[in-house]
């Protein structure tokens, strides 16, 4: 679908809107217009306004669609533009499928299981916020439920460091039970769930979704609970939720020659930080703004001052195993000179 109409304008929102309030107007709006809960004579304007609400939400939900659509509009969208690395990104083109992408939402694709009483739900299909699970009685603990009520289904989603620097979009696959149509019986299916890895989320973010749990008679549909993972990273190793530690190896000429420290960052830039000291074991260079990003839930995309840890810089030196008596005579004389 390549019609001009604004995205924001589709679903109903401020340009400066968080990715939870897209999530909200998806939601709303997808069950309003699903093509299936109207009138027949409705259904083909209902799809073709349903295309376009998947369109606009295909595009928003995406931190770096949504970077190029805000800054750049749709023909930086449809045509490409030049990234940091003059390299051009891959042209955007609609899926075509809303209903595929109104089944990895909701993780069914029949709207009437998300209708309860002939009305529409639309207090909690969905709902996506992050770190601080917010629960409904504050004296459970997290994962507890009253009783009753079916508990939540935990997910573990392992991400790479670069994943949480840089933040991304990944699908996860979990088993859950349904109702059946005589709302009776169960049957276990898998879905799946696009989930939002926004810039900074850590080992202790849980990322919880309304609703989107267990079915069981009678009683209320338990949620989805995505617990993010962090992998070992090979060169970066990650403290105080924040802060970065990087282990640099040189060999003994480049320690006391001090050498610029040459490395590669988690968004594959390349920076070169100067040393004024000598450089020995204990040293640590201390790099401002240069460590994880520190999680904001409600971001600016045309404000990218985007705030920081700190990264650390710690020496490995690499010893010669054996050196030769007279240069060894003529670096004692060197040192006793100085």
């Amino acid at each position: 679908m390549s019609a001009d109409f604004d995205y924001y304008e589709v679903l109903n929102l401020k340009r400066n809107c968080s990715q939870e309030a897209i999530a909200e107007a998806y939601r709303r709006l997808a069950l309003e217009y699903h093509p299936k809960v109207t009138t027949p004579e409705k259904a083909a304007i209902n799809e073709y306004k349903f295309q376009q609400i998947a369109e606009a939400y295909e595009v928003l939900s995406d931190s770096n669609k949504k970077n190029i659509y805000d800054i750049y509009g749709k023909d930086g969208l449809y045509n490409g533009i030049l990234d940091k690395n003059n390299h051009k990104t891959e042209p955007y083109k609609f899926s075509g499928n809303a209903h595929k992408i109104f089944e990895k939402f909701f993780g069914t694709s029949n709207p009437f299981a998300l209708i309860k009483d002939g009305k529409k739900n639309i207090e909690s299909e969905y709902s996506a916020v992050t770190s601080n699970y917010e629960k409904k009685d504050a004296d459970l603990k997290p994962g507890e439920t009253k009783k009753g009520e079916l508990p939540p289904i935990d997910v573990e989603l392992y991400c790479t460091l670069e994943e949480l620097y840089n933040g991304c979009t990944k699908t996860v696959k979990y088993k859950k039970c349904n109702l059946s149509l005589d709302n009776k019986s169960q049957e276990e299916k898998e879905c799946c769930i696009d989930v939002e890895i926004l810039p900074g989320y850590d080992k202790t973010t849980v990322i919880p979704f309304k609703e989107l749990g267990n079915e069981a008679p009678g009683m209320k549909t338990s949620d989805l609970l995505i617990h993010i993972r962090e992998c070992n990273n090979p060169c970066f190793k990650r403290v105080n939720k924040n802060d970065l530690i990087y282990i640099h190896k040189l060999n003994l000429a480049d320690a006391l020659n001090s050498e610029p420290v040459k490395l590669t960052t988690l968004d594959n830039r390349k920076i070169a930080i100067s040393m004024d000291e000598i450089i020995a074991p204990q040293t640590i260079k201390v790099v401002k703004n240069e460590g994880m990003p520190i999680y904001q839930k409600e971001t600016n995309v045309r404000d990218m001052r985007i705030k920081k840890g700190d990264l650390y810089i710690k020496f490995d030196i690499e010893f010669p195993e054996y050196i030769n008596p007279e240069k060894k005579e003529e670096i004692i004389k060197l040192l006793d000179e100085e």
